[in-house]
């Protein structure tokens, strides 16, 4: 399935060079990694996302522009190993977490929350991106602006519901109104957050003349809807810095359970079909670009490699079913 999808790009990149130039190839293909280079994971495409801003940043970037890739930048814009704002340990500050009714914080793995946008965070948040654009960065991806539907409990989002709203924080779950009215602000938050940090990283590549693209890779609505989470994924593109988004849609999200005929089982390639379909819809009418991810192992350790293998095919075939799309992040 490697060759398959490398055979489709290799005519869809031929296609794209004798339109636009070579210049058009630098994005084609990405993948993103965390470490520097190493000959184990060069797998040959035209950019490199290096994950994660921190003291090593510089130099693992640097690690793969010498081997003549194309680099850029990623990081959570909800969550992170932002240690370094929200403390570690027993120093974690949990007042801009998100946090459900028992007042537990929504965790995202062990060691780092889902986090509540508020200035000072976005204000971090813009360091970190302008870091990124003085190391020379292709594009800054901020993934997955998400804030869980069953959250709403913390004090800085009780903050900002007054400020928002302009009126006294109530529990989403008290009525269908105060649900809806949590969600709005939700959305809201997420949505200046971005408009805010990409304004900060355009603005800083223009006073080093030079430019920056600036990116959400996101999961789909389909996939929002069935995980109960809230984004202003749609709404992004009245961003007026926004360039592009990431569909990641991949084993972890396509074979959620879901009904059809009254019957409720896992449908890899179709939940796939219609969630690449969506944010290509969504992208469509828009002059900005699409990526769509093509990972082969999901996020689940337990599986077994047929079992990868298997849903692999199915998402890879479904992606390959939107033959308009031709940037792919392929792991």
């Amino acid at each position: 399935m490697f060759r398959v999808l490398g055979d489709y790009l290799a005519v869809a990149g031929l296609m794209i060079s004798c339109v636009g130039g070579a210049s058009a190839l630098e994005d084609v293909t990405t993948f993103q990694i965390y470490p520097g280079y190493a000959p184990e994971v060069d797998i040959g495409t035209d950019e490199a996302i290096v994950y994660g801003v921190n003291d090593s940043f510089a130099a693992r970037l640097k690690s793969w522009r010498d081997r003549g890739y194309v680099v850029s930048m990623m990081t959570g814009i909800a969550w992170g190993g932002y240690g370094d704002y929200f403390g570690v340990g027993t120093e974690f500050r949990t007042t801009e977490v998100q946090t459900m009714k028992d007042g537990q914080s929504r965790m995202h793995g062990t060691d780092c929350g889902y986090n509540v946008p508020t200035p000072g965070y976005v204000d971090y948040m813009k360091g970190l991106v302008v870091r990124a654009v003085d190391e020379g960065v292709r594009a800054v991806y901020l993934e997955e602006p998400e804030y869980w539907a069953n959250t709403g409990w913390s004090e800085a989002f009780k903050k900002e519901w007054a400020a928002f709203h302009g009126e006294p924080w109530q529990a989403p779950d008290s009525s269908v109104g105060a649900q809806y009215r949590a969600s709005k602000l939700k959305y809201e938050l997420y949505f200046r957050a971005l408009r805010e940090v990409f304004a900060a990283a355009k603005h800083r590549a223009q006073e080093k003349n030079t430019s920056v693209e600036c990116v959400v890779p996101t999961h789909s609505m389909i996939n929002y809807a069935h995980w109960g989470i809230v984004s202003p994924e749609s709404h992004l593109v009245d961003i007026p810095e926004l360039d592009g988004y990431v569909a990641q849609v991949w084993t972890g999200t396509a074979r959620t359970p879901n009904f059809y005929r009254g019957v409720q089982k896992e449908r890899t390639f179709e939940t796939a079909f219609l969630e690449y379909g969506q944010m290509l819809a969504m992208v469509r009418p828009t002059s900005k670009k699409l990526w769509f991810l093509a990972d082969p192992v999901e996020d689940n350790p337990d599986r077994s490699w047929n079992d990868y293998k298997r849903n692999y095919e199915c998402t890879l075939i479904a992606s390959l079913m939107w033959p308009e799309v031709h940037r792919y992040e392929v792991m």
